[in-house]
């Protein structure tokens, strides 16, 4: 049986994503923190798809036990795994750090998943056709304002304000693109030519994204938002597309998108592999 796993999977575009891999045969794992809203999802996925399969698995992205701990589940109940979606993500109005000491939209959206991702790489290896996807978004234009390493070796302190949280939620949307970048590096110099790995934008959304900002800039930003099915459409087509034959690069409506001369830096690429592996306490990435 092919097998897919969702971080973030209990709601938005992840929750879309979720349904289709089911509907397309997939064993869908449905990573998320919330019990109530994956069992739920995973109930209306059996009931509208009864041949479909699906699980909730808890976890918190942000916490590098709780993925450890996902992982090594997952390894002891599973040889391989075909589809790996990097969706979890999150905004926060003010300043909050995880346990590690990293800025918390840096921890759950680039940290979490470049720890699962290395957990996991063995089995991704074992498929024979596997994809990596990871959400990120337009916002990486601005992800190197605040200086994109400074401010993740030294994280800001207090409550800065809304601008400053935007910026560094672009921060770690540019972290999951040179991510992206890297994971294509490895993957070259290891000679796996059986793992596609892409990042994507999936445009302004109507999801619980917006729940953080004022509400003048809701009402405002709102009616140009497209709906959640939209939005998971190019991570859809990323995932399952038999005809897809590039690796890398950030897509957007099904096509390559531009990214910022940021987030083609092959420097600051190698600087936050490295980071992540020192953080992290990896020795070797995928071993």
């Amino acid at each position: 049986m092919k097998v897919a796993l969702v971080t973030g999977g209990s709601a938005g575009i992840g929750k879309i994503t979720s349904r289709e891999l089911a509907k397309q045969g997939y064993h869908v794992l449905i990573a998320a923190r919330d019990q109530v809203k994956g069992d739920s999802v995973v109930a209306q996925i059996k009931a509208d798809f009864p041949d479909a399969s699906a699980e909730f698995v808890a976890v918190d992205m942000s916490s590098y036990d709780d993925v450890r701990a996902l992982c090594e589940d997952i390894k002891a109940r599973f040889d391989h795994i075909d589809r790996l979606i990097l969706n979890a993500g999150l905004f926060t109005s003010r300043i909050r750090k995880n346990e590690a000491g990293h800025e918390y939209m840096f921890a759950a959206t680039h940290m979490g998943h470049f720890l699962m991702t290395h957990e996991l790489m063995p089995l991704l290896k074992a498929s024979d056709n596997a994809r990596i996807v990871v959400t990120s978004s337009v916002a990486h234009w601005v992800g190197n304002v605040l200086n994109f390493m400074d401010t993740i070796e030294n994280p800001p302190k207090g409550d800065k304000g809304m601008l400053k949280q935007f910026l560094l939620y672009g921060r770690s949307k540019l972290a999951n693109i040179l991510f992206v970048n890297g994971l294509v590096k490895y993957f070259k110099d290891e000679g796996v030519d059986t793992i596609q790995v892409f990042a994507y934008h999936p445009g302004g959304v109507k999801s619980e994204f917006y729940r953080q900002f004022p509400d003048m800039v809701t009402k405002v930003v709102f009616p140009f938002l497209v709906s959640e099915e939209k939005g998971a459409d190019t991570q859809i087509y990323l995932a399952t597309d038999p005809n897809l034959k590039a690796t890398g690069g950030h897509w957007c409506r099904r096509k390559p998108d531009f990214r910022s001369p940021s987030a083609k830096s092959e420097s600051l690429t190698k600087q936050l592999w490295e980071y992540s592996e020192r953080a992290l306490g990896i020795d070797r990435f995928g071993s």
